[in-house]
């Protein structure tokens, strides 16, 4: 990821992280910014979830609070926002609603195997609102 204050000019790329250095695992799939309230929050999917059995780590798809001045993923905000459910994610989208509410919409794409072969995909919708 990177910043900068123009939409020309930024700066150097650099890893995601949680806020205590660890490296986030995010890595060749999608990431979405999502405003609710006063926060600002990342969708994504990554590694290290006890998900090494699905392809490129895409799902479950998690949200966490970024700190909008380091840019770093809060950990201890991050949740589950939609489980992996024996399928793939990561082709999400992220609509704002309102100022205190985001929609995430997501697609499934089923292993080939496992609990669900042969089953539909699905296309998932999470509503997020700000208390």
């Amino acid at each position: 990821m990177t910043s900068g204050t123009d939409g020309i000019h930024f700066d150097p790329i650099k890893e995601w992280q949680f806020d205590d250095g660890t490296p986030l695992g995010n890595y060749n799939t999608q990431q979405h910014w999502v405003t609710i309230g006063k926060g600002l929050f990342l969708v994504y999917t990554r590694m290290g979830a006890d998900n090494d059995h699905v392809f490129r780590h895409r799902a479950p798809l998690f949200i966490g609070q970024v700190n909008p001045k380091t840019l770093c993923v809060l950990r201890a905000t991050e949740r589950v926002l939609l489980p992996g459910n024996h399928a793939t994610l990561g082709n999400s989208g992220a609509c704002r609603i309102s100022n205190n509410e985001s929609w995430v919409t997501c697609g499934e794409g089923l292993l080939r195997l496992g609990d669900r072969k042969g089953e539909q995909n699905q296309v998932l919708f999470v509503r997020i609102r700000a208390e």
